[in-house]
């Protein structure tokens, strides 16, 4: 739904008194997203400083890990939504990156939820609900925003691999599997980032108290956070060959794509010159089978195959455009 539309439905629940326990609100973090809620957030208090109101409680992720420790969800959210507010009216939580609520985090939070004080509201904001606990989603009304971030990879990873993509060198066996080395040194460094990530959380949530994490245990959490870094990897190389099959797929009067929002909208919008040259040098059939390489690709991954041979069918099998018709 659009921002005006979410806006209205939350607004109207507000002046009846009977809000949702929660909003999950999927959308871009600095943009529908964050718009919405410093919307709704003008609904309830006003026009003035809102980051400084005292009755709004504001949590994000801040440590290098980028997670949402179980004691800033208690101690910056829960504790104050629980107090009286200071001005006697409302009392708003929101929550910046939701996803990266610890699992301990998210439990802490969910009986608050449950039961949320009399006169707040929560805002959950989100790129990727699908990272939540089904438990914190299931209490929430989910609104989904224009700009609701499709998995992909964050940058520089998906720059890198769009580039490889976009390559006019690929053209014959031997620059395909130089390519597929390429993205297997990608999928390489996303690795080590898991372990990294990994690493910090383990180390930051470690206050000597507790048994240290297992080994096995951490290469579990290691082997998790990959395989969400191999899907976005995945859903990046098949946003390249969905922007190709659209292009090809359209009428001639709606490839092209202006600001005025006419023509065939593009994922991979900035590299549209090249998309369209690669589009018209393909039949419809062979699009589609990239698509269907592409998907057997991710389940191949799934399957735990070699992930180099794999790489290097896949690059075999697609077609490019980068040769003439």
């Amino acid at each position: 739904m659009t921002v005006d539309e979410a806006y209205d439905r939350i607004c109207r629940a507000i002046d009846a008194g009977r809000p949702a326990n929660g909003y999950l609100v999927v959308g871009g973090l600095r943009g529908f997203g964050g718009e919405l809620a410093d919307r709704v957030l003008a609904h309830l208090f006003g026009d003035g400083d809102l980051l400084a109101h005292p009755d709004i409680h504001r949590l994000a992720p801040e440590k290098k890990s980028r997670i949402i420790s179980v004691d800033a969800i208690r101690t910056r959210l829960i504790a104050p939504m629980d107090m009286t507010s200071f001005q006697g009216g409302w009392k708003a939580g929101v929550i910046f990156g939701a996803d990266l609520l610890r699992e301990e985090a998210a439990n802490a939070f969910l009986k608050t939820l449950e039961e949320p004080p009399p006169r707040s509201l929560f805002l959950l904001l989100t790129e990727r609900p699908e990272r939540l606990l089904p438990t914190i989603v299931s209490r929430c009304q989910r609104v989904d925003l224009p700009d609701a971030r499709a998995r992909q990879l964050d940058e520089p990873w998906r720059g890198r691999v769009i580039g490889i993509l976009a390559s006019e060198a690929l053209k014959g066996q031997a620059a395909k599997a130089a390519a597929a080395a390429r993205l297997m040194a990608i999928l390489e460094e996303l690795k080590e980032k898991a372990e990294e990530l990994v690493g910090d959380e383990v180390a930051e949530t470690d206050d000597g108290a507790g048994e240290e994490a297992s080994k096995d245990a951490v290469e579990a959490l290691i082997s998790s956070r990959y395989r969400e870094f191999r899907s976005d990897f995945t859903a990046t190389v098949m946003s390249w060959f969905r922007d190709l099959m659209a292009l090809r797929a359209a009428p001639p009067s709606h490839s092209s794509y202006d600001e005025s929002g006419a023509g065939m909208p593009l994922v991979n919008e900035s590299k549209r010159s090249v998309l369209e040259t690669r589009a018209a040098r393909l039949t419809r059939a062979a699009a589609f089978a990239n698509i269907e390489a592409v998907e057997e690709f991710a389940t191949s991954l799934e399957r735990n195959l070699p992930e180099l041979a794999v790489l290097g069918f896949l690059m075999d099998r697609l077609a490019f455009g980068t040769e003439g018709k």
